[in-house]
């Protein structure tokens, strides 16, 4: 599934390069984004319990709409770190997880440019972003009834309760500094909020026994930091 997921993610984005690449209308860059992850859960019994930090890296590209270069689709291929902490009660206790996911993202916006003012550009950004999971681990408490104590377990695989691909809707807000010719520097701040399920086949007992499927999306708030060339 893992080649799968990164084969459909190269060819989508070799696909709209081959569209733009006809008349030169387009530019590529690098990004690296640290970012703030968290888990806002659907099922009442599961809490947020926190932030999580995370980053993004990866190619960036610019497919520009028009001769006045005001408008772009702005896309790229991302190794996307994330994760976040979530509790929930049992018995006397409050037993906490935290789990740390990996994508494959390929973000499909619009990004809107002013002129260049002096040797800026500022942006607004608005789209879709969709990503497929490679890699999930948590750690997590354990209540242990007898001893009546909690231990935590490190470094658990849960892939097979995380859902293959994540839906989001992607918004952000940005500046260009432009050094030289094609050359720019440019810092952002961008928020993708999931829209689908983040859990598969998962459930949380409470203490008398009674279970609940776990529903749940991943939301995250980066800093955008990128060179375009």
């Amino acid at each position: 599934m893992k080649k799968v997921a990164a084969m459909l993610c190269l060819l989508a984005l070799g696909a709209t390069t081959g569209i733009y690449a006809q008349d030169g209308s387009f530019r590529f860059g690098i990004k690296v984004a640290p970012n703030l992850g968290f888990i806002k859960p659907d099922t009442k019994e599961l809490k947020s319990g926190g932030a999580q930090f995370g980053y993004t890296f990866g190619l960036m590209g610019d497919f520009m709409i028009g001769s006045n270069h005001n408008y772009a689709f702005a896309t790229g291929l991302f190794l996307n770190n994330v994760g976040g902490k979530t509790t929930y009660p049992f018995q006397d206790k409050n037993l906490e997880t935290i789990t740390k996911y990996q994508y494959i993202e390929l973000p499909l916006t619009l990004k809107l440019k002013t002129n260049e003012i002096g040797y800026m550009t500022y942006y607004g950004q608005i789209g879709f972003g969709a990503a497929f999971n490679i890699a999930a681990k948590s750690d997590h408490d354990v209540y242990d009834p007898v001893a009546k104590t909690v231990t935590r377990e490190t470094g658990d695989n849960v892939m097979d309760h995380t859902q293959l691909f994540k839906a989001s809707l992607v918004v952000g807000a940005g500046l260009e500094f432009n050094f030289s010719g094609n050359t720019s520097a440019t810092i952002g701040v961008t928020y993708n909020n999931g829209f689908t399920n983040l859990y598969k086949d998962s459930q949380i007992v409470d203490a008398n026994g009674n279970k609940t499927d776990l529903k749940a999306k991943q939301n995250y708030l980066e800093l955008s930091l990128g060179v375009f060339f």
